[in-house]
């Protein structure tokens, strides 16, 4: 069989104190991995508003991950809800999306991008979903984190938004490393110095605070740096407060 890409959204699976979403997701992946049921592209985070008036756990980020598989659209819902339901706080509110090839990719992506901007409700989500094509399922609570599960396929497919917390490699790498290094071990091709926009030679050292979040720009991981002031051999991550 042929596998397809699809891309699925986790939001509001915690409650203060307990596994993250983030961490839930890591670990479903590395299920689905081992299993042979997916191969995986890299997880993003992406930050939704920011306000007082929307009840978050911590900062109001919801989580995409993509994969490639030979399943259905079905049977990868079927491992997300048996994943979220051992998994989730019984408390929170989780909800999935799963974006997949027949999804009306803009429309869902402008979701995204109102829920970076204005507080939105459960049926405008239920509405652009099913204008979508996007698969969304509520499995507790009060189902309010349909909002940002859905926000978050949109803003992963639209490919400039959001920092990877997984992608092969980056989280083995600490220290100060080359970008020769980083591009052999990792999944990362892009090291860029921000201010110039060019590639990173392969000995330029980079120190990466160990934590390496690469920024997702044109639907690619890409390491943004920016030089030390002291050493003009050295450079520096430059997302550093966005690693935790």
């Amino acid at each position: 069989m042929v596998s397809e890409r699809f891309i699925i959204g986790l939001d509001d699976t915690d409650i203060l104190g307990g596994r993250g979403t983030s961490r839930i997701v890591r670990e479903w992946t590395e299920v689905i991995e081992s299993e042979g049921f997916a191969r995986t592209n890299g997880i993003t985070r992406h930050q939704l508003l920011k306000s007082t008036k929307i009840k978050a756990t911590t900062h109001n980020r919801s989580v995409a991950v993509a994969i490639e598989t030979d399943r259905t659209v079905f049977d990868i819902e079927d491992h997300l809800v048996q994943m979220v339901r051992e998994h989730a706080s019984g408390k929170a509110n989780p909800a999935i999306a799963i974006l997949t090839r027949h999804t009306d990719m803009p429309h869902v992506l402008a979701w995204g991008r109102r829920c970076q901007q204005e507080i939105l409700k459960l049926v405008d989500a239920e509405r652009y979903a099913t204008e979508s094509n996007v698969l969304l399922r509520g499995l507790g609570g009060n189902r309010n984190g349909m909002i940002g599960a859905l926000a978050a396929v949109g803003l992963h497919a639209g490919g400039k938004d959001g920092v990877f917390i997984q992608l092969a490699g980056i989280r083995d790498l600490n220290g100060c490393i080359t970008a020769g290094e980083i591009r052999e071990r990792t999944a990362l091709r892009h090291v860029i110095d921000e201010e110039t926009g060019e590639e990173l030679d392969r000995d330029d050292l980079i120190d990466t605070g160990d934590r390496v979040r690469p920024r997702m720009i044109e639907g690619e991981p890409v390491l943004l740096t920016r030089s030390s002031r002291s050493d003009r051999k050295l450079w520096f991550t430059i997302d550093r407060e966005l690693a935790h």
